[in-house]
């Protein structure tokens, strides 16, 4: 009875080893059931097999992204440079002994361990490939004032690299991100651009000081119509942080060639109902001059003004009808005057025109009131005379009373006019001293 069960015992014992052997046997280069590497099962599985499967899967997952001085992205892949692991599974257990018999229906995880490599062919063909696409012959450039830029004035230009990669460098960096498993190089953070010597912070004090004096902002009213001067023509007319007198006096020029209504033919409806065209001093005229020093001041003071031009004359309005519904009518050929106010005559008489037998006749034309003054004295070169209601409109041309004279009207002026002033009656002459402004419209014809 013993001798059957110690029998039958190692019969037991010896079914055991021959199962394990058998296992051991049929397990022979491959990985115990249970066993993960980087949580990946590779139970069963052959280690040539592993080898090759964690190599592809880094090849697969490596990615690395370049950028170069402008920002631009590059992919690096894995496969680019037959990148491959080589795994060291020496840490892991070989299914060779009896330790399968307690590692049987247990999970145990490993960390892989190995070398990353790669065709250093591939990895020059991509520098290569990369460089023929990135490289350029651009020279470094330090930073820069730049010419004035319509609505933002002056600016510091930002400073260039070289475009020129030094390619030693660049393929040091690649191998080194390579072996440490980097995701990205930044080639704008390493030596591998010829960088210009650092000029924006010195420059930028410069530029704010030419600004400083580009701030004014002129708006001219135009009777409703705005012309506006700013930076953008202005900045021009600097020099050495001053304004160049000669450039805003042409600029003023130019306001008033474009502004300017006096000189410009106008029709006129006549008191007897005739329309005529007619010239003269009247209307808008700006004054060089007080403009001048005016736009001067506003420039200076780097603000914004609103403001009408500065004149020498000036009428109404502008357009077709800016002579209004209030002025002087002078009818050479009837001898005729007409001070009509808000479209009605108020107050007319006859009157002596210029003499023009003697070439002294008063000119046609339309001219606006230039002042008017008591007691007188009128000065020619034959005369001196003293009126007591001066009235001038056409330089030494203008309304007084002529006290001297007992008649008006008729055709005394062809030959017995005056110098070319219009003589009027005492009465009439201070009547018409109590109407009229300066800058009222006088029309002179026949």
């Amino acid at each position: 009875m013993k001798k059957a069960l110690l029998f039958s015992l190692g019969i037991s014992i010896l079914s055991i080893v021959c199962i394990v052997l058998i296992g051991l046997s049929l397990l022979s280069g491959r990985f115990f059931p249970g066993t993960y590497i980087e949580n990946v099962d590779v139970s069963l599985l052959k280690r040539e097999e592993a080898q090759e499967l964690f190599s592809q899967k880094r090849q697969d997952a490596y990615h690395l992204v370049i950028i170069d001085k402008n920002g631009h992205q590059e992919n690096l892949y894995g496969k680019d440079i037959q990148l491959r692991y080589d795994s060291d599974f020496s840490h892991i257990p070989k299914p060779d002994s009896f330790y399968l018999l307690f590692s049987l229906g247990k999970k145990k995880n490993y960390d892989l361990e190995g070398s990353l490599h790669y065709d250093e062919a591939a990895l020059d063909a991509f520098i290569t490939k990369y460089l023929e696409k990135h490289d350029s012959d651009e020279e470094a450039r330090a930073a820069f004032l730049t010419a004035y830029i319509p609505g933002k004035g002056y600016a510091v230009g930002d400073e260039q690299w070289s475009g020129k990669i030094d390619r030693d460098k660049f393929r040091t960096m690649l191998i080194q991100a390579i072996s440490e498993g980097s995701s990205q190089i930044d080639l704008r953070e390493g030596d591998f651009y010829q960088k210009p010597e650092a000029k924006t912070e010195e420059l930028k004090p410069v530029a704010e000081e030419k600004n400083k004096n580009l701030q004014a902002l002129l708006r001219y009213n135009f009777s409703g119509e705005t012309v506006e001067l700013t930076p953008d023509r202005y900045h021009q007319w600097m020099e050495n942080g001053e304004f160049n007198k000669k450039a805003l006096k042409d600029y003023v020029k130019e306001l008033k060639a474009l502004t300017d209504t006096a000189g410009k033919e106008r029709a006129f409806h006549t008191e007897d109902g005739r329309v005529l065209l007619l010239k003269g001093k009247y209307g808008f005229s700006l004054s060089v001059k007080k403009e001048e020093a005016a736009l001067l001041t506003n420039l200076k003071s780097n603000e914004a003004v609103s403001r009408e031009a500065e004149y020498d004359t000036v009428a109404p309005g502008r357009g077709a009808s800016d002579l209004g519904n209030t002025y002087v009518e002078v009818d050479i050929a009837k001898q005729k005057i007409f001070y009509v106010e808000n479209g009605e005559i108020k107050l007319s008489s006859d009157c002596v025109t210029g003499n023009v037998s003697r070439n002294n006749g008063t000119p046609d034309g339309i001219y606006p009131l230039t002042y008017k003054t008591k007691n007188a004295t009128l000065k020619g070169e034959d005369y001196e005379t003293k009126v007591s209601y001066w009235m001038p409109f056409n330089r030494g041309i203008g309304f007084h009373d002529a006290w001297w004279r007992n008649r008006f009207g008729g055709n005394i002026y062809l030959r017995g006019g005056s110098h070319g002033c219009v003589n009027l009656p005492p009465q009439i002459a201070k009547d018409l001293y109590q109407f009229v402004y300066q800058g009222m419209p006088i029309i002179c014809h026949h």
